[in-house]
């Protein structure tokens, strides 16, 4: 799967649970759709749609900032699987 619809489920996901309208480079914390509790909710959400286990070492802030960051580490685990 590539970067860009990667992104594009991810800003699915945040504008059906949220109404958040996610741009690239938007940081998900500072825009405040992500704190520690959402980031396991979104956690959740990323392994069980693109059937993957993100390893625990993988779960950081800058991992999860931005949409870009997330599709990344996505790809390196689907590239690992």
């Amino acid at each position: 799967m590539d970067k860009m619809e990667i992104k594009n489920i991810l800003r699915g996901h945040f504008q059906a649970t949220g109404g958040f309208i996610a741009e690239d480079g938007d940081n998900l914390f500072e825009k405040g759709v992500l704190d520690s509790f959402g980031v396991v909710e979104f956690l959740n959400f990323v392994e069980s749609r693109f059937g993957t286990q993100i390893p625990i070492e993988d779960i950081t802030e800058a991992n999860f900032s931005t949409l870009e960051a997330v599709a990344e580490l996505i790809q390196k685990q689907e590239v690992r699987g």
